[in-house]
């Protein structure tokens, strides 16, 4: 039987977060990609782990999550990564090392297929640190058809960004996601107004966006569109771990958006799963059937 889902694709990371004596499966492309899968979508990611135990654990928990790992590649020479995260008041820091798995995601053959399969595509800058990763993405990227959604989400981390990057990411994206902290960042590299929605809509603009959408915790998003702007607000919570909270909101989006939802829809839809995802514990719980979009 033919599966009519959409299917949205990860590329980039696939980490496990350590937190303490416990680590838990992360990286914003791999979350995506798992939260993509709960909300009913066809999902896959594109990454690549070591040769290790936490490499074949983290190959198994994505195939038991339902995500496609057909292009999960193994890279012999350098491990799978673990990435320390402390906590203060739910709200996390990352100490990310290099010269791992991820940083060689190298282009194997039937990616371009996939690419030209998918309906969404979910990236960020960090797996681009690398330049045989940078390129695989882009090549990625430019593979995918006309009607894809290209979802760059910034993900600024410690130093692993650069105007270079960022600016051929938004070159080959056509929705940007990014939080309230990276706005900054964003404006560091490409100039533009200090009003952030002034900056925002400009970006949207600029880079001839579908939309750029601005997440900003407890208060809600917004989202800049050539047809102006959209504002959702969320439901308080109390916050037990935030990790991964912008990444099942991503994937509630745009998987929203994938099932014809207006934009108020889907960003209503999006605060409410990101906002149970940070009353839990991990990147990644186990969604509540509620959520599901197909």
């Amino acid at each position: 039987m033919t599966d009519n889902r959409p299917l949205a694709v990860a590329i980039g990371e696939v980490l496990w977060d350590v937190f303490g004596a416990e680590a838990r499966l992360g990286g914003a492309p791999a979350n995506f990609a798992v939260h993509a899968a709960s909300l009913g979508l066809q999902s896959a990611l594109v990454s690549c782990v070591g040769n290790d135990a936490l490499g074949h654990r983290a190959v198994a928990e994505l195939q038991k999550r339902h995500v496609g790992i057909n292009w999960v590649l193994t890279d012999r020479e350098h491990p799978t990564s673990t990435v320390p995260v402390t906590l203060v008041n739910g709200q996390p820091t990352y100490e990310i090392v290099e010269e791992v798995a991820w940083d060689y995601i190298g282009w194997v053959e039937g990616l371009e297929a996939l690419a030209q399969s998918a309906n969404a595509i979910c990236f960020g800058t960090l797996a681009q640190r690398s330049l045989t990763s940078r390129t695989t993405i882009q090549r990625f990227l430019q593979a995918a058809p006309a009607t894809c959604l290209r979802v760059l989400d910034v993900n600024f981390r410690q130093i692993y960004h650069s105007k270079t990057v960022v600016e051929r990411s938004l070159e080959l994206a056509n929705v940007v996601k990014l939080n309230d902290d990276e706005v900054p960042v964003l404006r560091h590299y490409i100039g533009g107004s200090s009003d952030d929605d002034l900056f925002l809509a400009d970006v949207q603009k600029r880079f001839d966006l579908h939309e750029v959408v601005l997440t900003l915790g407890e208060q809600g998003c917004r989202i800049f569109s050539s047809c102006g702007v959209v504002s959702s607000i969320s439901h308080p919570q109390t916050v037990t771990d935030a990790v991964g909270a912008g990444d099942a909101f991503t994937a509630a989006f745009i998987g929203s958006v994938l099932s014809g939802a207006d934009l108020k829809t889907s960003a209503d839809r999006a605060n409410d799963v990101g906002g149970f995802v940070v009353t839990q514990m991990g990147a990644t719980p186990v969604l509540p059937e509620r959520f599901c979009i197909f």
